[in-house]
Protein backbone atom coordinates (compact mmCIF):
# COMPACT_ATOMS: atom_id res chain seq x y z
CA UNK A 1 0.00 0.00 0.00
CA UNK A 2 3.05 2.29 0.22
CA UNK A 3 4.25 2.19 -2.84
CA UNK A 4 0.53 2.97 -3.95
CA UNK A 5 1.02 6.01 -2.26
CA UNK A 6 4.08 7.08 -3.36
CA UNK A 7 3.40 6.08 -7.13
CA UNK A 8 0.27 8.83 -6.86
CA UNK A 9 2.61 11.55 -4.83
CA UNK A 10 5.25 11.16 -7.94
CA UNK A 11 2.17 11.33 -10.22
CA UNK A 12 0.67 14.35 -8.66
CA UNK A 13 4.08 15.56 -8.50
CA UNK A 14 4.66 15.29 -12.19
CA UNK A 15 1.43 17.13 -12.83
CA UNK A 16 2.22 20.19 -10.57
CA UNK A 17 5.33 20.64 -12.85
CA UNK A 18 3.82 20.40 -16.03
CA UNK A 19 0.47 22.15 -15.04
CA UNK A 20 2.77 24.72 -13.48
CA UNK A 21 5.10 25.34 -16.54
CA UNK A 22 1.93 25.77 -18.59
CA UNK A 23 0.65 28.49 -16.65
CA UNK A 24 4.19 30.63 -17.15
CA UNK A 25 3.51 30.13 -20.61
CA UNK A 26 -0.12 31.34 -20.83
CA UNK A 27 1.11 33.98 -18.28
CA UNK A 28 3.56 35.04 -20.94
CA UNK A 29 1.48 35.14 -23.57
CA UNK A 30 -1.30 37.55 -21.92
CA UNK A 31 -0.96 41.00 -23.04
CA UNK A 32 -0.10 43.37 -20.28
CA UNK A 33 -2.53 45.99 -18.34
CA UNK A 34 -0.15 48.81 -20.27
CA UNK A 35 -1.34 47.37 -23.98
CA UNK A 36 -4.85 48.80 -22.70
CA UNK A 37 -3.30 52.16 -21.77
CA UNK A 38 -3.17 53.02 -25.48
CA UNK A 39 -7.11 54.39 -25.36
CA UNK A 40 -5.65 57.27 -23.18
CA UNK A 41 -3.26 59.04 -25.58
CA UNK A 42 -5.10 57.93 -28.97
CA UNK A 43 -3.47 55.08 -29.62
CA UNK A 44 -5.95 52.50 -29.62
CA UNK A 45 -6.41 50.14 -32.12
CA UNK A 46 -9.04 49.63 -34.40
CA UNK A 47 -13.02 48.24 -33.06
CA UNK A 48 -12.27 44.84 -34.94
CA UNK A 49 -8.60 45.01 -33.06
CA UNK A 50 -9.90 45.31 -29.98
CA UNK A 51 -12.54 42.36 -29.99
CA UNK A 52 -10.24 40.18 -31.79
CA UNK A 53 -7.73 40.95 -28.40
CA UNK A 54 -10.23 40.90 -26.10
CA UNK A 55 -11.52 37.49 -26.99
CA UNK A 56 -8.14 35.96 -26.87
CA UNK A 57 -7.61 37.82 -23.78
CA UNK A 58 -10.60 36.40 -21.93
CA UNK A 59 -9.40 32.97 -23.38
CA UNK A 60 -6.39 33.18 -21.63
CA UNK A 61 -8.02 34.47 -18.73
CA UNK A 62 -9.88 31.71 -18.34
CA UNK A 63 -6.99 29.36 -19.09
CA UNK A 64 -5.14 30.65 -16.48
CA UNK A 65 -7.97 30.51 -14.15
CA UNK A 66 -8.42 26.71 -14.53
CA UNK A 67 -4.62 25.92 -14.76
CA UNK A 68 -4.85 27.46 -11.30
CA UNK A 69 -7.83 25.26 -10.09
CA UNK A 70 -5.74 22.55 -11.29
CA UNK A 71 -2.39 23.09 -9.42
CA UNK A 72 -4.55 23.73 -6.05
CA UNK A 73 -6.12 20.01 -6.37
CA UNK A 74 -3.25 18.40 -7.23
CA UNK A 75 -0.96 20.35 -4.51
CA UNK A 76 -4.26 19.37 -2.20
CA UNK A 77 -4.25 15.72 -3.08
CA UNK A 78 -0.68 15.44 -2.89
CA UNK A 79 -0.93 16.05 0.51
CA UNK A 80 -3.66 13.95 1.63
CA UNK A 81 -1.68 11.15 0.07
CA UNK A 82 1.98 12.60 1.90
CA UNK A 83 0.23 12.42 5.21
CA UNK A 84 -1.43 9.17 4.38
CA UNK A 85 2.26 7.46 3.37
CA UNK A 86 3.43 8.98 6.55
CA UNK A 87 0.63 7.50 9.10
CA UNK A 88 1.39 4.02 7.31
CA UNK A 89 5.24 3.81 8.29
Amino acid sequence: MYEVYVGFMIAFMVLMVLLSIGMIVIVALQSGQQARLGAITGAAESFFGKNKAKSMDAKFKRVTMWMSIAILITSILFFVFFLLKESLG
